[in-house]
């Protein structure tokens, strides 16, 4: 079976697929055999031969086909894909204001399946996750270069799922020259950021707006920011006027990047730098009986996969309810989750659980997530991953 326009076809077992309602992915459990090869661009047609749409399709990947376009009249070519790459500079110039470092493309959201692009002051830095995307990368690069005149383009490409994909692992540059180390503004402060070496593409960007929220309530309080990075949130804390903050983490070039932005922007004096296991530091903090005004818990995903979710549930209550024990009443415990297969309404289940065991009353004040150049597609619920809480504990 051949799409008119000459392209591979890939038939579905199902009308129960998720791609019937709107979702830009195919399993490979739910597609008959298809002959084509990684990487190609295929028509998709339902159990009945109606035709769904093209995406790329690479049998190797457990997303078999990730659809670019469900209309029939726009050809999956490098004129579609810097279209799109237009659509989403035009968005992000509405949501972005003036910041210096920022998502220019969040994959699927902006119609770019598997791409990640990432704007640090001068620099572009991308990752590309799609066998398929990659073919057209080289076009994406070019739109960009027009429209935001980087120094350069740097491709962090060491990441386990490329292997998957049969993408080569390996770091590169697509243009221009590297800044391995770049300056960047985020509201009144400016953090180094490791393009090369950094954590995901250099810096949390989805947290963001989260930062500027917290730091609005930090004022006169004293502050823990577990799993800090850089210092992102400690060091807004400690700008907004929070009369200590102590940061912790187990990287200690991300605690010495902390200790080089708090000295950069003037807050060494109130802020403390710890390379400490967080989990350790939290409990050791409960033991001696120290007390804070405001916590903060940023960790990593501790699940990527449906079946470690019950290990993640344990991880988080384990920190949420260490770190109830150390706000003061009164206080404030801002508490983090990217893990996807943790559900917002699981999340909190936990914290609520962690509250009650520690005979603490919590409200929720606030319900967050990733800021707006993280957009949300409402049909992939994988693109809303981070949640963040912010409780009053009383």
């Amino acid at each position: 079976m051949q799409e008119r326009r000459g392209t591979s076809a890939v038939r579905l077992k199902t009308t129960e697929a998720r791609v019937f309602k709107g979702c830009p992915w195919v399993y490979r459990g739910e597609i008959h055999h298809s002959d084509a090869p990684p990487g190609a661009v295929v028509s998709v047609w339902d159990p009945e031969r109606r035709y769904l749409g093209q995406g790329f399709f690479n049998p190797r990947s457990v997303i078999a086909v990730r659809m670019v376009t469900r209309f029939r009249r726009e050809t999956v070519d490098e004129e579609l894909f810097q279209t799109r790459v237009e659509a989403a500079l035009r968005y992000r110039a509405t949501v972005v204001g003036d910041r210096e470092a920022y998502r220019v493309i969040y994959s699927e959201s902006d119609g770019l399946p598997g791409l990640i692009v990432d704007r640090y002051g001068p620099m572009l830095v991308v990752e590309c996750t799609s066998l398929g995307m990659a073919r057209f990368l080289p076009a994406v690069v070019d739109r960009l270069v027009d429209r935001l005149h980087p120094e350069g383009v740097w491709e962090r490409g060491d990441l386990p799922v490329r292997a998957l994909e049969g993408l080569p692992r390996q770091n590169r540059l697509l243009y221009g020259r590297i800044r391995e180390t770049v300056w960047v503004r985020e509201g009144a402060l400016t953090f180094a950021v490791d393009l090369v070496g950094g954590q995901k593409t250099g810096h949390f960007l989805d947290q963001a707006e989260n930062r500027r929220r917290v730091a609005e309530l930090a004022r006169g309080r004293t502050v823990f920011d577990a799993f800090c990075h850089t210092g992102g949130f400690g060091l807004h804390c400690a700008a907004a006027g929070a009369e200590r903050v102590v940061g912790i983490d187990l990287d200690r070039e991300a605690i010495a990047r902390a200790r080089e932005n708090a000295a950069r922007n003037g807050l060494a004096q109130r802020t403390d730098w710890v390379v400490a296991n967080a989990f350790d530091w939290l409990r050791s903090e409960s033991e001696r009986g120290a007390r804070y005004d405001l916590g903060i818990l940023d960790p990593p995903a501790f699940t990527k996969s449906r079946d470690r979710v019950a290990q993640a549930r344990a991880g988080y209550k384990e920190i949420n309810l260490r770190a109830l024990k150390l706000i003061r009443p009164g206080g404030i415990l801002v508490t983090c989750s990217c893990s996807y297969h943790l559900s917002e309404a699981e999340f909190i289940q936990v914290v609520g659980e962690a509250a009650t065991d520690v005979h603490r009353r919590v409200r929720i004040l606030e319900i967050r997530g990733q800021g707006p150049d993280h957009p949300v597609l409402p049909t992939l619920p994988e693109s809303r991953y981070l949640k963040c809480l912010i409780l009053a504990v009383e």
